[in-house]
């Protein structure tokens, strides 16, 4: 029995390569959209930010799905992992009109697809 609770390696590869191509696609168009966002922002006058700290509890089960999200904000522009422990990741938003919006973009533009990931 392998790790994969009795799936072999390739064929659970094979499955999960068009949900990570996917992910991948999702992430490039949320890097284009964030980018604009945050060019927008900076060049407006006067600057008006609402920058705002969110404690995100994520349903992810693994440590490398948790990681790999926090990694993904991270990378957007205008947001920022700064502490994972366990399911609850600390986030720093620079433009976040509050918390609820800035949770329901990350599950459903992220977290999804890496649930989908974990189970495939």
């Amino acid at each position: 029995m392998t790790r994969s609770g009795g799936r072999s390696g390739p064929t659970r590869w094979l499955r999960r390569a068009p949900l990570a191509l996917q992910l991948l696609s999702r992430f490039v168009v949320e890097l284009v959209i964030a980018n604009l966002e945050q060019a927008r922002l900076v060049l407006s006058h006067p600057l008006r930010v609402q920058p705002r700290w969110i404690e995100y509890r994520t349903c992810l089960r693994s440590e490398t799905a948790r990681t790999l999200l926090g990694s993904l904000i991270s990378l957007t522009p205008g947001t920022l992992t700064c502490d994972l422990e366990g399911e609850i990741l600390q986030i720093h938003a620079l433009n976040a009109t509050s918390d609820e919006e800035a949770v329901g973009r990350i599950r459903e533009r992220f977290e999804a697809l890496l649930v989908r990931l974990e189970e495939a």
